[in-house]
């Protein structure tokens, strides 16, 4: 037998246990239907959530009112609802209260130091460890091509690492964005459709019970066929699940993707060989069904909530690292800002980052397969 019947013989043996074959195709989609908010975007398009911010300047200068200007375009405006405040610390308390999400400060020798090509600051003050605002800076600083004099650095309000943190969200040029319900849909989504890690699991493991791998391992035919097999088997079983809310996707976002539908199309097929490769490693690790089920769960609870705490701007400590670990998180990234216009290098990043993880991954799954079974 070569690798392609294995695979054809695993997906049938899938498919015979039809109720969990129908739970990770079918769950991942009616999961989306319930909590997503689809019928206002099918039918008002993207619900637009402005970003609350306040400016302090007090410069005054003439790079202070070209800010000034920038802030008023039309662009702008519909990303952002932006006021001026009186003081530094009046824009400070509305950020401890709530009432703005960021306050952009300029201080009042800022245009003197530009003139005297001196290094200057903007400082954002804001309680998220990720803001918007800041590629609003960013995208000043550009537009006036300064970026070498002005830096972009942190207030003191539980700010930290603004300048590692400015290219974590894109701003669309046409002012269009995930709003909370859509956010936590999506990774609401990806956490159901990364369950599917369960098939590989118990796939490796009822193999192990039923001897099939000790039968395997004393024929002819060769061990590292059978894993490849198998886990080919189980990838081609999950690919409907992944495929179901890539047509999802297009159908409610396809007019803003702008031709990059491949983008979505080879982050899911990545994303599925992840999630199979990890179920996999878990059977062969763990050899037990209850084990390697609730392993399966925690893992994937714990990737789906790292990317959901980063997404929401609240990641701190250990979470803050963890999530570059996360498949769910380079996902969420790459749709983001394909739908939304976002940076093509961090589309292109996040896509390497997924290529990567898959092929540690299965390498792992394919070494760990080739072991004898015991």
């Amino acid at each position: 037998m070569n690798v392609l019947q294995i695979a054809y013989y695993t997906v049938l043996r899938n498919i015979r246990d039809w109720k969990l074959f129908l739970l990770l195709i079918g769950a991942p989609l009616v999961f989306y239907l319930i909590i997503a908010n689809v019928t206002t975007n099918v039918n008002q398009g993207i619900n637009l959530e402005k970003f609350k911010l306040a400016y302090f300047d007090a410069d005054g200068g003439p790079t202070a009112q070209q800010f000034e200007g920038f802030l008023q375009t039309k662009e702008i405006l519909t990303a952002f609802d932006i006021q001026k405040v009186d003081s530094l610390d009046n824009g400070k308390q509305m950020v401890k209260d709530g009432k703005i999400e960021a306050l952009i400060y300029l201080k009042n020798d800022f245009s003197q130091s530009l003139k005297q090509g001196e290094k200057t600051n903007i400082e954002i003050f804001s309680n998220k460890s990720i803001s918007a605002t800041r590629l609003l800076v960013e995208g000043f600083i550009n537009t006036v091509n300064t970026s070498s004099a002005i830096k972009k650095i942190a207030g003191d309000i539980n700010v930290t690492e603004v300048s590692s943190g400015i290219q974590q969200i894109a701003i669309s040029s046409t002012g269009k964005t995930f709003n909370d319900a859509d956010k936590s849909a999506f990774i609401g989504l990806l956490e159901m459709l990364s369950y599917g890690a369960l098939l590989g699991c118990l796939s490796v493991i009822n193999s192990m019970k039923k001897n099939t791998l000790l039968r395997f391992n004393i024929s002819p035919i060769n061990d590292l066929a059978y894993v490849s097999g198998q886990f080919l088997g189980n990838y081609l079983t999950l690919c409907p699940s992944s495929g179901l809310f890539i047509a999802f996707t297009y159908f409610i976002w396809g007019s803003s993707m702008q031709g990059n539908i491949l983008n979505i199309i080879l982050t899911f097929l990545l994303l599925t060989g992840i999630i199979t490769a990890l179920g996999m490693i878990v059977g062969y690790l763990t050899k037990k069904t209850g084990l390697g089920a609730i392993i399966s769960v925690c893992l994937n609870a714990l990737l789906s909530g790292a990317a959901f705490v980063w997404m929401m701007g609240t990641a701190h400590g250990f979470l803050k690292w963890f999530v570059f670990l996360s498949p769910q998180y380079y996902v969420y990234v790459i749709v983001a800002d394909t739908i939304f216009e976002g940076f093509t290098s961090r589309i292109q990043v996040s896509l390497i980052s997924l290529a990567m993880a898959v092929t540690a991954l299965t390498a792992v799954t394919l070494f760990l397969g080739r072991r004898k079974a015991v």
